[in-house]
């Protein structure tokens, strides 16, 4: 049985299969006002990155590894380095490397009589993968043509002579623990040999001539074992790490982000920020940087969506947020926004209910 509603008489217009974005906003506007204004403010709220200082070290680190990626010997490329971008889950790895590669001037896109050229391509690995399938993505990524069939080393070994085609001198990976299964923090998925061989494969890109493709690998902090596989890797490696939040020296970022991101939504905070709310934040994003924006911009969401008009961002709005996040929607004794004793939770989101039922059991 299905519930689909009936069919709109209204037809579908053959240009929303090719665009996109015109086809996303028709699917808004089918929506109510409400949740238009809602979506509205929510795109503002988006659109706002906090910057902090591992974003000025980020982009002084970059800067200096692209300068030596461009510079040359006797006229000559010489063998590019690999960038390693680090930290835990929820860190804020992926947005601060895709605004520190986009706003590059060495990296923006480039008219040409043939089209547009792109010098660097960004690949984002959503699960395990042979090296061999990640290969081609690069590939295709850059728009030359590949051949899905193509084996490991014909792709890797491919990759230098079709990216320099098509002009790229760099390429992002994003989520390499993927690549590397239970080796670099990754699923498990992939055999043991796997870290080696990716290892071995960027490696010879990265030294081909006469066209050495610098790479940017992102991910947990497991894919270190690259670099500590090969001395040569590890030589010219370089590294930028994003630790979690010290609430206690950084409090001033987390009350930064209720700042901007709220003011985006057009809500006030009261004196929230000289209450204990950053703390409890931090600690139910498990002081993680991009799960504390994501906390916070779920509370607004909240306070957007209440049936009364708000013009603050409260507490409640966090409790709210924080239980449709984890498993405390039935038990508020385990939501950090709804006990005075929320420094004795575990940090991070509350998700073992049954463990909960079994200690009170056992009590």
């Amino acid at each position: 049985m299905t519930y689909d509603a009936p069919l709109a008489d209204t037809a579908f217009p053959d240009a929303l299969m090719d665009d996109d974005e015109a086809y996303l906003r028709s699917l808004r506007g089918d929506m109510p006002m409400k949740s238009q204004d809602v979506m509205a403010r929510m795109d503002k709220v988006y659109s706002v990155y906090v910057e902090w200082r591992r974003d000025k070290i980020l982009k002084e680190a970059f800067d200096t590894f692209m300068e030596d990626t461009l510079a040359t010997r006797d006229g000559q490329r010489k063998e590019a380095n690999i960038f390693f971008v680090t930290g835990e889950s929820g860190a804020g790895k992926t947005e601060a490397v895709a605004r520190v590669l986009g706003r590059h001037p060495s990296l923006q896109p480039r008219k040409a009589s043939f089209g547009v050229i792109r010098p660097y391509v960004s690949i984002k690995l959503a699960g395990y993968i042979l090296p061999r399938i990640a290969a081609v993505q690069i590939i295709a990524a850059s728009g030359h043509p590949v051949n899905a069939k193509t084996g490991q080393g014909d792709a890797w070994s491919a990759m230098p002579a079709a990216l320099r085609k098509r002009r790229v001198v760099l390429v992002h990976i994003d989520e390499v623990q993927h690549l590397i299964g239970g080796g670099g923090g990754g699923d498990g998925g992939g055999s043991t040999d796997d870290g080696q061989q990716l290892a071995d494969a960027i490696k010879g890109v990265s030294i081909s001539t006469p066209w050495p493709i610098a790479f940017v690998l992102s991910g947990l902090p497991g894919i270190k074992v690259l670099a500590q596989k090969d001395e040569q890797f590890e030589r010219r490696s370089r590294w930028v790490h994003f630790p979690d939040v010290n609430i206690d020296t950084q409090r001033e970022l987390v009350t930064n982000i209720l700042v901007k991101l709220s003011e985006a939504a057009g809500l006030g905070l009261g004196a929230m920020t000289e209450t204990d709310m950053p703390e409890r934040i931090a600690h139910a994003a498990n002081n993680r940087y991009g799960r504390i924006c994501q906390l916070v911009a779920a509370a607004i969401h909240q306070a957007l969506r209440a049936k009364k008009t708000q013009t603050e961002l409260l507490r409640g709005h966090f409790a709210l947020a924080y239980a449709n996040s984890s498993r405390a929607r039935d038990d508020n004794r385990m939501n950090i926004f709804m006990v005075d004793a929320w420094q004795g939770l575990e940090p991070g989101a509350f998700l073992d209910a049954e463990k909960r039922k079994g200690e009170e059991a056992d009590a």
